[in-house]
Order: C-alpha cells, then structure tokens, then sequence
C-alpha cells in the first residue's frame, strides 16, 4: 500500500523545510515507486507511491489541478474506474491521464464532498481545497486503508501511520490509558482514538473537513 502525510499550520506559519520529509522517510517502505512533496507556505503534503493497477503507471502525487487550488494525496484505488470516468467525461472533465488519482480529484471538483457516493474502492485521501482553505479527507467504506490526523487548535497534522504524526515537534507523546485498558480487557469500544492522546483516527466510512475551526467528522455511508 501507499502512504500519505501532510501537515497544514492554519495560523499561517510556514511548514519548516524538511518536515514532511522527514514524515514521508519514516514510512519509506509505503513508497518504493517514488517519494514526492508539495510545499507552498503553511502547507505540506507527501506521498509514498506503491503502483499497483496498470492506471498507477500514469500517476504522480502530490497531485494538482490547474492552478493548484486543488492538491490531494490518496493511498488506494477505484473499483469502478470505467463507469466514473465516463462519468466524468459527460460532465466536460478534462482528464490527463488515465491515473485513479485524477477521477477522485476531478469527481470533486464536480460534486465536491458529495463525490464519496460516486467512488467505489479502497482509499484514504485528503484533498487541500485552497480557495476555501480547508482540507477534505475521507476514509472507504470498510476502512481498508488508514487515516491517522492531529488536530492542536492552530496546527492540523495527517499520516497513514502514527508514528510520523508523533515525531513532529508541537505532538506530545501522551499515553492514552483508556485505551490501553480496551486492549487489555479485549474490548474495544473507541473507534477514533489511538494509543495517544491527541492522536486520532478517522473511522471507516466517514469523512472530514478541517479548517481553522478545527475537524468536522460525520459518516458518509453505512450499510
């Protein structure tokens, strides 16, 4: 599987230079097909690309739209990658390749928050959205791939893996002890926290916009 990081400081201070380096270094073994970054001002984001599909071949993130209002990383695929570019087609999307990341980044430029009920397969990605300053996340439906973030009040932070998330500087390292009394007693009951407190994880089939009023969850599909 690939791998995603980023971290976004919605008090508008510049990323450090190799923060998000460092980030995509720690989960180097997600990214044997390449390792790539998008910087610009208080927003960084990383990708680990592990091609997988013949689409793959055509796809590089940190991905972009024309004049970059729009940037998204995702560690997944689509299912139904013929019925929604078509679909796409029919409503004047331009596509450049044949790449899956494009579909999901075009299907919301189009629909917006709505394009989860359109996409079908296994991914978590989170797309800035810099006209409206705020960044979309979403995880599938069955929860196959994972979705770690860090919220503070001014700075918001997002990995596949937590420990890339508790290596930035502004992360304590905070032992969660109720869930540590779950996993000892076998019964687990939360579903978004982690073993840290601070940290958390989307859940599966839920979705998430984080802006400078912090993270905003609600489930987008159950069965």
């Amino acid at each position: 599987m690939s791998g995603i990081a980023g971290i976004i400081h919605f008090d508008g201070a510049p990323v450090e230079p190799g923060q998000i380096e460092k980030m995509t270094a720690a989960m180097a073994h997600r990214g044997p097909d390449g390792i790539h970054h998008w910087v610009k001002g208080s927003v960084a984001l990383g990708q680990c690309m592990l091609r997988t599909t013949p689409e793959s071949l055509e796809e590089k993130q940190p991905l972009c739209n024309e004049d970059e209002s729009l940037v998204l990383v995702m560690d997944g695929r689509v299912d139904n990658w013929e019925g929604l570019r078509k679909n796409l087609l029919g409503h004047g999307a331009a596509l450049r390749t044949r790449a899956d990341a494009e579909l999901v980044m075009r299907a919301y430029e189009i629909w917006g928050e709505e394009c989860l009920a359109r996409i079908e397969g296994d991914f978590a990605l989170v797309i800035w959205d810099a006209r409206r300053q705020r960044a979309f996340c979403a995880r599938d439906r069955l929860g196959n791939k994972p979705l770690n973030y860090h919220w503070d009040g001014k700075h918001f932070a997002f990995s596949s893996e937590l420990h890339t998330i508790l290596g930035l500087p502004w992360v304590r390292q905070e032992l969660n002890e109720n869930m540590l009394a779950e996993f000892l007693a076998v019964e687990w009951c939360s579903r978004d926290e982690t073993f840290w407190l601070g940290v958390m994880r989307l859940e599966a089939a839920h979705r998430m916009e984080a802006g400078v009023d912090g993270p905003k969850v609600e489930r987008y599909w159950e069965p």
